[in-house]
């Protein structure tokens, strides 16, 4: 049974009852005395509830009392939150218009009916309380003191994870056993095993990061498993830790192959962390996909469970051993005692019996002196030893007493914030913004009066993450590649052992659910009051609130829009906070009048238009959050109204063009992400005087700013939680992403301040020191301001100046230390970067610039000629020590390069007279070269005058070329391109003609195709003169695993001339290829031969394809086939019995197909089918009962197909998915109280879809008729 826990409860519902503004309105109301008496029936049994609390382990009754009273509890703060709300409608005198809608007489809106109304519940509430007072008496409760928390350091606050005590000889011994040479073994798998709180993720994390396992294996990959073995998931988490990039592939097929792409001839590290899965068939999945690693790559698995070290080691199990008492001492007195300070011998004496209870459990000894870390006197140590937690056994919850214990001893609302992070799923990585904005609004963050919330918040984050409540805490940045901005600095984000989680999850029981399956709704009751959806699947809001009209807390944690919020109504009594982020709304789900309560609001990233007037009555909001609704176009006039708000987030919002009027009278406002400069009156910048702004500002239509002392009064100096400020003329909304995509050529440069008015504005808009991100876009002012030139910046991390036409020089950027990312755009007057200045720092014949700069990218520069001033002057050379990524696009002008020497990546647009800037670069293990002819009609120099050569790039992994001829100059010679014979992993060709132009496919082929030996993936990308297949190319591509064409529109297919056989006979081409995609190319009538390694096959959208058989004839290995918008394609193979190991099909738009061939019923192997807008097909082949391992079924838009055949319908029964959508014949048939629905009842997830909501899903992409199928 869970825990009641109810002492962090009664307090707040005691403020509320005292409120001073309530007790002024009470006595008008006439409920004054019952809110004393509420008081004083709280106030005595408060400080009996620790006793009660600590009393419901063992008795039963206690914890059903405890349960009565918290139920009723809440229900009393449900009550005074509507008194409040109401004495704040009267207090601010907020006048509802009432010539526009009739109300009736028992309404809230009617005071009369309010007061009686409201008056009767608090009367019931009193009543209720006073007898469940009274019950407890029986109990004899004692009083207790709740345990205060000593002050630490402020430098406490975070736990250093890295330093480990005792487990040095275990890593040294794993480390031997992955270099070790394992004979016969492509791939080994070490498990570690131990119980929980042992420190297997920790000694795995060693490992990881010794620096022999960092130089002997690539890539090194970490990924965590927990409870759920979903191969999918794994896939894309693999995928993801390998490039760094999130996977958002949901289709099995594509996984599967970019998965085997990732990891193919590489040797490499895998850890899988937490493992609980002991299902053979689901392992044995997941180990094909990891087979294609190199020679000696390992895995290594840390579990709980011998059976699953059993079913998954190929190497000896590793069992963890107990830390020793020795290192456990050590362990515990880095916790409990100051470091450097001393320790009382009496309290070590103590401490030493508590550590030996702790019986060498890592996590135990931590959390125990996290505990007795805020405990000075010998007596609260004395009370830990001898604890009767300690006498409990470890039962089926795995609760450990230490961790137990030190629950017990926490504060009553530390217990409570803690508590409720079981609302997220094991392993979630939580935001510490995010918890302390919940905690907020569900009241559980005590007010002293003195600090703000947010920073009480921030304590009680620390104070837990100090006892180890939370784990891998860090600071990250957040690094949006859709937006390339990364706004918000110094996000701290935690984790929650799982131990941890389980103790979360054992006090809060029902209370807190995290549902990841649709299953899991059936857990949610009336006693549930926090609920978070983490999974992908379809929530019918109303009915979950409905049903549970208690619930407080409604979270969603997806990544995409794939929750359907269906259009009802709902009631819900008591939410305190509602995240529908990522979902497909386009108005609030639930009428305003039932959000009373509300203080957290997330609706970010849906397609929401308008936030609705009614809105503004929302006096309880605190936090409103719309960041990214793209057609967001107004916000609630009233919005000045909701004085409790503190956070509102409105960036990334580019139809919202006006902000409501009044914002300044805000005053509780925290966060303010952008704001709109107007011109009348309660929009102008002055609004921004007096609110104590943080986070993020963007400030828009500075052309509205009326002078220097306009500008002044919105007093950016003193806002100094400020950490990024977006400056911007003539603008309302800043995309970076779409600027640096569009080579920012969409700006408009007319209609601009004037330069003077626009100077003194953006002078008077001097920022505090503090800034992480600047941005200046827009800007017309001849110089930029003097606040750019001091040490006021010195803390900054990112710069965007763009298009600011006017500026000659840039602010001395080279000197700030911090400086990671520059991003300078269509600056038409710089001619350089770095000015004189710079060469008063020259060591050496050499100066530094940009110390910390990691990413550097100029766009569309017209006029940048030189890096510094007097390059080429001065005998001094130019480095930029640590930049990794450089782009240059569009700055024709620009024709030298620094020293780079730690140069990883190039992106380069330009001019065929710019390739020599490449030359030096030999660091660059990633090159993107777009390069054309010059557009007047000059000719460029020789390249052997320049020095275009690619003979020394012995790092480069990637190349992508969109070039002109004149690079053909160096790829024909073999001795330039040798270097990338053992380094080229990746290439892709673009609008390259020359690489196969028709007289050289008649004669011998590039050079560098002769030193591709080690090329894993290839793209061919609109090659126009790409005719028949490039067998001459193709030869040398041994170890060629991944090969995409796409848009080569003559491409017909194999050579109808035979290539002349080598002297040693024919050749396999392509031998170890995998996967083949060949999209768009619409001449393509047959494929070629396709060899016998082939795993997966995608052909799409070739209008005049026509066969498949002569393809598919030797493709033994095929495992996922995908033919899609193929018209000309009448038939498939007749014949498919040779490919045994198929596992998936997915047929769609094939409007020519009349039939399947019989031959499908012989693929004994095939998981999925999936059959899509094959207009004539009308019926399926018979024999399909061969189908024996078949588990996903979909049928979508084929209006001819009347009926299943037997074969078919006799598999049904099996499987694990079906869904038919858009089919009314087959949709009859199987629906629910159709002839054939009982084949169909018992599939886990069955999906029937009529044709007008057919029709109609296609706005929601979480259906899947419109994905290409999964494979299992």
């Amino acid at each position: 049974m869970a825990d009641v826990l109810l002492s962090a409860l009664v307090p707040v519902v005691m403020e509320k009852a005292k409120d001073y503004v309530l007790r002024q309105f009470g006595a008008m109301w006439g409920i004054h005395d019952r809110l004393e008496k509420l008081e004083r029936m709280l106030l005595a049994i408060h400080d009996k509830l620790g006793d009660a609390e600590e009393r419901q382990v063992k008795e039963a009754g206690v914890t059903r009392w405890l349960a009565d009273l918290k139920d009723a509890a809440y229900e009393a703060d449900d009550i005074l939150d509507e008194f409040n709300l109401e004495a704040m409608r009267r207090e601010a005198e907020i006048q509802v218009d009432t010539s526009k809608k009739v109300r009736s007489f028992f309404s809230f809106d009617n005071p009369l009916w309010f007061h009686f109304k409201i008056g009767q519940k608090l009367n019931d509430i009193v009543e209720k309380i006073d007898k469940i007072v009274d019950e407890g008496n029986k109990f004899h409760f004692m009083v207790k003191t709740q345990p205060q928390l000593r002050d630490r350091p402020q430098t406490h606050s975070y736990v250093d994870e890295s330093y480990v005590i005792g487990r040095e000889e275990d890593k040294q011994k794993i480390v031997k056993l992955l270099l070790d040479h394992v004979p016969n073994q492509n791939i080994a798998v070490l498990s570690i095993v131990g119980m929980g709180g042992l420190g297997k993720t920790t000694l795995a994390q060693l490992i990881y990061k010794d620096e022999r396992v960092e130089k002997h294996f690539q890539p090194l990959m970490w990924v965590f498993v927990s409870d759920v073995f979903n191969v999918a998931k794994l896939a894309k988490a693999i995928i993801a830790s390998a490039t760094g990039t999130e996977c958002e592939l949901s289709n099995m097929e594509l996984l599967q192959r970019h998965l085997r792409e990732v990891v193919s001839g590489k040797r490499y590290l895998l850890v899988l962390d937490d493992v609980w899965n002991e299902d053979r068939e689901k392992w044995d999945e997941l180990k094909s996909l990891l087979r294609t690693g190199g020679v000696g790559s390992r895995i290594i698995v840390t579990t709980r469970s011998e059976r699953v070290s059993s079913m998954m080691g190929t190497l000896a199990t590793y069992q963890l051993p107990y830390l020793t008492e020795d290192d456990s001492w050590t362990l515990f007195g880095k916790r409990a005692f100051e470091e450097g300070g001393e320790e009382p011998q009496n309290l070590v004496n103590i401490g030493k019996e508590i550590v030996k209870k702790c019986g060498g459990l890592p996590l135990a000894v931590k959390t125990m002196g996290g505990l007795l870390y805020s405990k000075s006197q010998e007596r609260e140590w004395l009370f830990v030893r001898d604890s009767e937690i300690w006498d409990m056994q470890v039962g089926e919850d795995a609760i450990l007493p230490a961790l137990r214990l030190s629950y017990s001893h926490l504060p009553s609302h530390l217990k409570q914030c803690f508590a409720f992070c079981a609302i997220f799923p094991k392993d979630y990585e939580m935001e510490k913004d995010l918890l302390i904005q919940l905690w907020m609004a569900n009241g559980f963050i005590p007010s002293d009066g003195r600090k703000e919330l947010e920073d009480k918040g921030n304590e009680i984050f620390n104070e837990l993450a100090s006892r180890s409540f939370f784990q891998d805490i860090k600071e990250v940045e957040e690094d949006d590649d859709s937006t390339d901005r990364h706004e918000l600095y110094c996000i701290t984000t935690c984790k929650m052992h799982d131990l941890m989680h389980d103790l979360a999850r054992s006090i809060m029981g029902n209370e807190c659910l995290s549902i990841q399956d649709p299953a899991g709704l059936e857990d949610v009751s009336r006693k549930t009051r926090h609920l978070c959806i983490s999974e992908n699947f379809k929530l019918d809001i109303h009915r979950t609130l409905n049903n549970s009209p208690n619930i407080r807390t409604l979270l969603t944690l997806l990544a995409n829009m794939g929750i359907i919020v269906t259009a009802d109504s709902s009631k819900p009594r008591s939410l305190r906070a509602l995240g529908l982020q990522n979902t497909v709304i386009r108005r609030l789900p639930i009428s305003i009048g039932f959000l009373k309560h509300l203080r957290y609001l997330d609706l970010s990233r849906t397609p929401i238009e308008a936030i609705p007037e009614a809105a503004s009555t929302l006096l309880n909001l605190q936090i409103l959050k719309l960041s990214n609704c793209w057609s967001l176009y107004k916000l609630p006039d009233g919005l000045r109204n909701m004085s409790n708000l503190r956070h509102l987030y409105i960036d990334r919002c580019p139809r919202l063009k006006q902000l409501p009027a009044g914002i300044g009278q805000l005053s509780n406002l925290r966060t303010l992400t952008k704001y709109i400069v107007g011109n009348d009156s309660g929009r102008h910048i002055g609004e921004l005087n007096s609110l104590n702004l943080g986070g993020l500002l963007e400030l828009y239509n500075l052309r509205n700013v009326r002078d220097a002392a306009d500008a002044e009064y919105a007093n950016l100096s003193s806002k100094h939680n400020l950490r990024s400020l977006i400056l911007c003329w003539d603008m309302i909304e800043w995309n970076p992403f779409y600027y640096y995509a569009e080579s920012a050529h969409h700006c408009d440069e007319d209609d601009v301040l004037p330069a003077e008015n626009a100077k003194e504005v953006l002078e008077a808009l001097r920022p505090h020191g503090g800034l992480k991100l600047l941005a200046i876009w827009r800007y017309s002012g001849a110089s930029f301001p003097t606040w750019m030139d001091s040490p006021l910046l010195q803390n900054l991390v990112e710069i965007h100046l763009g298009v600011c036409m006017g500026c000659k020089h840039l602010p001395p950027l080279w000197q700030l230390r911090f400086l990671k990312f520059l991003y300078l755009t269509k600056m038409d007057s710089i001619k350089h970067i770095c000015s004189s200045t710079i060469y008063g720092n020259a060591s050496n014949d050499t100066v530094q610039a940009f110390p910390s700069l990691k990413r550097l990218v100029l766009l569309r520069m017209q006029s940048l000629e030189k890096w510094s001033e007097y390059e080429g002057t001065a005998e001094v050379t130019l480095i930029f020590p640590h930049l990794a990524e450089l782009e240059i696009i569009h700055c024709p002008n620009l024709m030298t390069m620094p020293e780079l020497p730690s140069l990883k990546s190039l992106e380069m647009e330009g001019t065929d007279m710019q390739l020599g800037l490449v030359c030096s670069l030999t660091t660059l293990s990633s090159l993107s070269i777009k390069v054309y002819e010059t557009s007047d009609g000059a000719e460029s120099p020789p390249l052997a005058q320049k020095k275009m050569s690619l003979r020394y790039f012995r790092s480069l992994e990637n190349l992508i070329i969109t070039a002109s001829e004149n690079l053909a100059r160096v790829l024909e010679e073999e001795e330039e391109t040798r270097g990338l014979s053992t380094s080229l992993h990746y290439l892709e060709i673009e609008c390259c003609n020359w690489f196969f132009s028709p007289s050289r496919q008649s004669s011998s082929p590039l050079a560098i195709w002769k030193n591709l030996g080690s090329l894993l993936s290839l793209e061919i990308q609109c090659c126009e003169d790409l005719v028949y297949w490039p067998e001459a190319e193709f030869r040398g591509l041994n170890s060629l695993r991944k090969l995409s064409l796409y848009g080569c529109n003559n491409l017909v297919g194999p050579s109808p001339l035979p290539l002349s056989s080598s002297s040693s006979g024919h050749e396999e081409l392509l031998p170890n290829l995998e996967d083949l995609d060949i999209l768009h190319c619409d001449s393509l009538l047959e494929l070629p031969e396709l060899p016998a390694s082939l795993k997966s096959l995608y052909v799409g959208f070739c209008p005049k394809l026509n066969s498949l058989t002569e393809g598919l004839r030797h493709a033994t290995a095929l495992e996922n086939f995908d033919i899609s918008g193929c018209p000309s394609l009448t038939f498939l193979p007749v014949d498919l019995g040779h490919l045994t190991a198929l596992t998936s099909i997915y047929i769609s738009g094939l409007s020519g197909l009349n039939y399947l061939p019989q031959g499908l019923g012989q693929l004994a192997a095939l998981k999925s089918l999936g059959i899509s807008s094959c207009h004539k097909l009308s019926s399926l082949p018979q024999g399909l009962q061969g189908l024996t391992a078949l588990r996903r079924l979909q049928i979508g838009h084929c209006p001819q197909l009347s009926s299943l055949p037997e074969g078919l319908q006799q598999r049904l029964p099996g499987l694990q998915h079906l869904v038919i959508e858009g089919c009314p014949n087959l949709e009859r048939q199987y629906k629910r109280g159709g002839p054939y629905w009982y084949l169909v009842s018992r599939i886990p997830n069955i999906e029937i879809v009529s044709v007008t909501r057919s029709n109609f899903s296609t706005l929601f992409p979480s259906f899947a008729c419109f994905r290409r199928p999964s494979t299992f």
